[in-house]
């Protein structure tokens, strides 16, 4: 199948060049991948003024390395099904959008790694005035944390369950070019404990902890299609259990910290879209036994339109991330990735991306480099079904003995959708 699937993209490819002059209707300033198509997307099911739009996606992989390990590498077929509905409302004024998934995994060989995710979650904006609105957005979900992470011990019997609850609101107010967003996010992460190879148990008490974070951003409009702000953010870092037995000490991992950026965004209609933001951050811990984590940061993204057919994707961040790794709470992670889509014709798009990690542990020797490469087809067979094949490459260089790894995947799914 996979073979015969391949076959038919490569020859789509020596097809789909002609396929410029078919696509006249395209939608400049709007992404490949995220542009409307009447003739394949789904319609969806009307319901008073909202649309429902149910689907399910089942999905075959292959992993030459499932447990990302350095050595003993155990390869493994994957099979998944993912049922989602979204809800989203058709209000000339004001918006609700509701979300839900759930994922069902199941191995072929290692069924310790079976798991089952799910989410659900809504988001919704308030028209208060013509130039001021709120926005808000709640959700819940269980999830595992990947088999690469450094957090979960290799002897680790099973991968760690993980439940998420999160909550965001933000007012945005225009003062003619100028604007104020004030705005507040809150996490609760809640670490399942996991079993260990042989026996025994993995305590993931000492990871449970809430998030706070408290943000304003000003804004000036330079012209109507550039803008110019600068924001700083609060936060707030409480564990539900702060003792942490560390180099013969307790530590407490509790925290506070800033982040203080300076940016523009901008909007060039058929060409370009995107933010860019730089500054600087620092996080400190109650503990004295746990080193500052500070320095320069940057986030940001961009959307170019190099023709009706291809849109190239860039971004990256510099952040501070948690951490109960021995000698160390916490890490600067930075991160950047390049992606292009590509339209060879109506039904059939292409994409390759490439990606590089770098986290860098405070306290520790520890620095950890991931690399990555992925390239991707879907053929839409109408607007009820498409096909998707994709290959993915990653591979982790590290300090730490017995942390670097090579896996290969590739995987077939197919959609369903109303």
């Amino acid at each position: 199948m996979s073979k015969r699937l391949l076959a038919v993209l490569v020859s789509s490819v020596a097809l789909g060049w002609t396929g410029i002059a078919m696509a006249q209707d395209a939608q400049r300033g709007v992404g490949v991948a995220d542009r409307e198509r009447p003739d394949y997307d789904p319609i969806g099911i009307r319901a008073g003024g909202f649309i429902v739009y149910p689907s399910i996606t089942g999905s075959v992989a292959y992993t030459d390395n499932l447990f990302k390990q350095d050595t003993n590498e155990q390869d493994d077929v994957v099979f998944a099904v993912t049922p989602a509905v979204s809800v989203e409302s058709q209000w000339s004024r004001h918006a609700l959008n509701l979300a839900a998934d759930l994922t069902t995994k199941a191995h072929d060989e290692n069924d310790s790694d079976d798991v089952t995710d799910y989410s659900f979650g809504a988001d919704g904006r308030l028209d208060v005035t013509r130039d001021s609105y709120a926005a808000a957005a709640v959700g819940y979900r269980l999830y595992h944390e990947d088999r690469g992470s450094p957090d979960l011990p290799a002897q680790a019997a099973e991968p760690t369950e993980i439940e998420e609850f999160g909550a965001d609101v933000s007012y945005t107010h225009r003062f003619n070019r100028l604007s104020l967003r004030p705005a507040f996010s809150y996490r609760d992460l809640d670490f399942d404990d996991a079993g260990l190879i042989g026996g025994g148990q993995i305590n993931n008490d000492d990871r449970d902890r809430d998030i706070k974070e408290y943000a304003l951003r000003v804004g000036y409009d330079v012209s109507p299609a550039f803008q110019v702000f600068a924001e700083g953010r609060y936060n707030e870092i409480e564990y539900d259990n702060p003792d942490d037995v560390l180099g013969g000490g307790t530590a407490f991992r509790d925290s506070d910290g800033y982040d203080a950026l300076v940016g523009t965004s901008f909007d060039l209609g058929a060409l370009a879209r995107g933010e860019l933001a730089v500054g600087y951050t620092e996080q400190d811990y109650d503990s004295n036994l746990l080193q500052t984590v500070d320095g320069f940061v940057y986030e940001g993204s961009v959307e170019w339109f190099v023709t009706d057919l291809t849109t190239i994707n860039v971004g990256g961040a510099r952040t501070v991330e948690e951490t109960t790794l021995a000698g160390s709470a916490g890490y600067l992670a930075t991160s950047a990735a390049v992606g292009v889509d590509h339209e060879l014709r109506r039904n059939i798009l292409v994409g390759a991306d490439v990606f590089y990690a770098n986290s860098d542990y405070e306290g520790i020797t520890r620095e950890d480099d991931v690399y990555g490469a992925g390239v991707d087809g879907t053929y839409l067979l109408n607007r009820n079904f498409r096909l998707t094949l994709e290959y993915d490459f990653e591979t982790r260089e590290s300090d730490a003995a017995n942390s670097d790894y090579d896996q290969n995947t590739v995987m077939l799914s197919l959609r369903a959708a109303l």
